[in-house]
């Protein structure tokens, strides 16, 4: 299987500090708000650190302005116009994620592709390899405002090379496929190790869009982005 080459950004587990708080929960793990990565001694993420936690406040901002009932119809549509993807139709095994709920709402994705049997791989963060992947039954989804994770002792480990298709999160995007996570770099890390035959797209809110973002060496573009609007591929 083809790769998209080695990790270049091991050394960001150097001097990376992480706290936790964890709960056992419907086969999972909850990771509370503080439990979100804080990486040190990495230069350019320090130089930029400010201006992005500017960019993650604005955002912030902008999707609380959405009501509740404008981000679930925004979430249907983007759930319709991923169903309706032949990339995603053709595809048997998808890691997807447990959404925010200041996110998209992936819940109805993961039904369905349980539904159509596909196989699932949920993300859970290790501190050596960024994120690995977990195979999940279907179970009964938590709503949740924290991080929540697969226990491996409910499921079944899946190498990233063996996924086909990756929905991932983001807190803001733009048109040339720039990404501002919530910081860590754990998908680029993971991206970066994927298969080439596997397709990427990235799930958000029309309002998460910003003309610019600062990007670093280690940061992976997405080639094609979700909003209610509908799929487009990147420039």
């Amino acid at each position: 299987m083809k790769r998209w080459g080695d990790c270049f950004f091991c050394a960001e587990t150097r001097g990376l500090k992480r706290v936790r708080m964890v709960a056992k929960e419907v086969g999972g793990n909850h990771v509370g708000r503080i439990g979100r990565k804080y990486e040190l001694g990495h230069p350019f993420h320090l130089m930029n650190a400010p201006h992005k936690a500017a960019l993650r406040e604005e955002i912030r901002g902008r999707i609380a302005q959405m009501d509740a009932a404008a981000r679930t119809q925004a979430s249907r549509r983007i759930e319709e116009c991923v169903l309706a993807r032949s990339e995603w139709q053709q595809a048997g095994t998808v890691a997807l994620f447990l959404s925010l709920t200041d996110e998209p709402q992936t819940r109805g994705i993961l039904r369905a592709a349980w539904a159509a049997d596909k196989r699932v791989a949920l993300p859970k963060i290790d501190i050596r390899e960024g994120l690995t992947w977990w195979q999940m039954p279907p179970f009964i989804l938590p709503e949740s405002s924290s991080l929540w994770e697969p226990s491996p002792e409910k499921s079944v480990r899946i190498p990233v090379g063996e996924i086909h298709g990756f929905l991932i999160p983001g807190r803001a995007f733009t048109a040339t496929g720039a990404r501002l996570g919530r910081g860590g770099g754990h998908y680029d890390r993971t991206l970066v190790r994927r298969s080439r035959e596997a397709w990427v797209t990235g799930l958000f809110f029309a309002v998460q869009e910003m003309e610019s973002l600062p990007q670093e060496h280690h940061d992976i573009p997405l080639p094609s982005i979700v909003t209610e609007h509908g799929w487009r591929k990147t420039a």
